[in-house]
């Protein structure tokens, strides 16, 4: 259902159609007896005790918000918020690692509800939810900013796929969640399934009117379907990993070719210092501030670009994904590749990261189609602006191709704060119409969603580049999609949805719209 055509009190009814149904699936599916006001453990007249649950451990480098965020003080400042409402005892537990998980569980004799708060990213807490589910208490799930979202967005979206009742916040105002939460001042008289939908209702009545949509004059020169795929069907990149050189496999008709590290050091070796040291400083030199990082890692990532240069020649090619993340932190890349990416990508290349063939093929997708690079990010919701937040350490700056303009950028270290990196802070135009993307190979699906570019962030968590967008469409379906297409997204400006849904039938792949 699409929120700019339809008025509140009808998309208000059909969310709460699709959670009565979602509720009684969920007893079908075998979750459980549902819980009976008689069921709850304390005496009555007493407070409600719900558990705190704060999946949050900043100890690390791969960390969002960041490394060694404060959490502690945002435990206190949610716990602050929440004791605004009467006649609920909360009783915080943290949950730093999936081994910590039991101590939540043991729990369950002693409160009536869960609330699972995802402070930052921890890969291996995102099933814990499902998990504490299990437990078959009223359950909400709220994720912090720029923080938990990738836990919570991947894996509240298989909790939603399996039906399993709870109720799901993501809002940069803590007042949101706490609308979501007073539902648990009557949780005794609740079942899992009635909290769920009184928790997502009183949620809904927080979400912002969608904003003007209204965008920038953007004529998107498109290439015919027939000659996309003639271009597809010619492709190949490189996928830079640990494994050896020289595997092809097919990706929706796209070559993928492995290259080694090992074989990727053969060409760094000889990278002369003063070519790397001039790309480095091409880059710093056009950059509107450089910070945080150090020249030598700017230089080393001059010498990566390079190198990465000599093997596309090699292979035949200008696209490339790497391990860069895995790379670098087990001393196989001396350097990140983000800076050089974004040179290869306002060239008409592509550089994409984290070894990712999903990527590179909806990458190679947006460029045939539309001749203009695309921007993968991790995005992150707020449903108290209707804002998506596409964010990422690594960006171009050439939104409309390589003849376009060029927005601003800076040279900053990664999200993990780490002063041996060094990557882009791209500032990407705003007032324009956006579509954003992921093809499952595996799966033979597109997925997309579109929303006006509104602007950018420079906050201090997450990642480096943080494209703010005003989502089109219903900004509650966007919570549903993420365990079965990963959390990136690939975004290309232009309102492209039509063409590229067409290109993606013609390549044989079922089309989902997300929003």
């Amino acid at each position: 259902m699409c929120r700019c055509c339809c008025p509140p009190s009808c998309r208000v009814s059909s969310r709460r159609g699709f959670l009565k149904t979602c509720a009684a699936g969920a007893a079908l599916a075998g979750t459980g007896p549902l819980l009976r006001a008689a069921d709850a453990p304390a005496q009555a007249g007493s407070k409600a005790k719900v558990a705190v649950v704060f999946f949050s451990n900043s100890h690390g480098r791969e960390i969002w918000p960041y490394p060694d965020y404060d959490c502690s003080k945002r435990h206190a400042e949610v716990l602050q918020a929440l004791g605004a409402i009467e006649g609920v005892q909360w009783t915080p537990v943290v949950v730093a690692a999936p081994k910590d998980l039991a101590k939540a569980i043991a729990l369950k004799d002693q409160v009536d509800g869960y609330l699972v708060y995802c402070v930052t990213l921890s890969w291996g807490l995102t099933q814990s939810a499902a998990e504490l589910a299990k437990v078959n208490k009223p359950l909400l799930v709220a994720d912090e900013f720029l923080g938990g979202c990738g836990n919570f967005l991947v894996g509240t979206a298989g909790m939603h796929r399996r039906q399993v009742p709870f109720a799901a916040v993501s809002s940069t105002k803590l007042d949101d969640l706490v609308a979501a939460a007073r539902p648990f001042a009557n949780v005794r008289q609740m079942t899992p399934q009635s909290f769920a939908q009184a928790s997502r209702e009183a949620y809904l009545k927080t979400f912002a009117r969608p904003g003007e949509l209204k965008c920038a004059e953007d004529r998107v020169t498109l290439t015919e379907i027939s000659k996309c795929l003639d271009q597809l069907r010619s492709s190949k990149f490189l996928i830079l990993n640990t494994h050896k050189s020289g595997g092809v496999h097919d990706y929706l008709g796209i070559k993928g070719v492995t290259v080694s590290f090992d074989e990727f050091k053969t060409f760094y070796d000889k990278v002369d210092p003063a070519q790397a040291a001039q790309a480095a400083k091409a880059w710093t030199d056009r950059a509107e501030k450089v910070f945080d990082c150090s020249a030598d890692a700017i230089n080393k990532a001059g010498a990566v670009y390079l190198a990465i240069r000599e093997l596309m020649k090699k292979y035949g090619t200008n696209n490339v994904t790497a391990n860069c993340l895995g790379g670098f932190a087990a001393g196989r890349l001396p350097g990140y590749p983000c800076l050089g990416f974004m040179q290869i990508l306002n060239e008409g290349g592509q550089g994409v990261c984290e070894a990712m063939p999903d990527d590179s093929v909806s990458m190679l997708m947006a460029r045939a189609l539309t001749g203009r690079p695309g921007y993968v990010s991790d995005p992150a919701l707020d449903t108290s602006k209707n804002h998506i937040c596409y964010a990422h350490c690594m960006a171009h700056t050439t939104a409309f191709g390589p003849a376009g303009a060029t927005n601003r950028y800076r040279v900053r270290t990664l999200h993990n704060l780490d002063p041996r990196g060094a990557c882009p802070q791209s500032f990407l135009p705003e007032g324009y119409m956006t579509t954003s993307f992921r093809t499952s190979v595996r799966a033979k699906t597109l997925i997309l969603h579109q929303a006006k570019a509104v602007g950018n962030l420079d906050a201090p968590r997450g990642c480096r580049t943080q494209l703010v967008g005003e989502v089109k469409g219903d900004i509650e379906k966007l919570f549903h999609q993420w365990d079965q297409f990963g959390w990136h997204r690939v975004t290309v400006y232009g309102d492209v949805k039509e063409p590229l849904i067409e290109l993606a039938k013609a390549m044989g792949l079922k089309v989902i719209e997300e929003a």
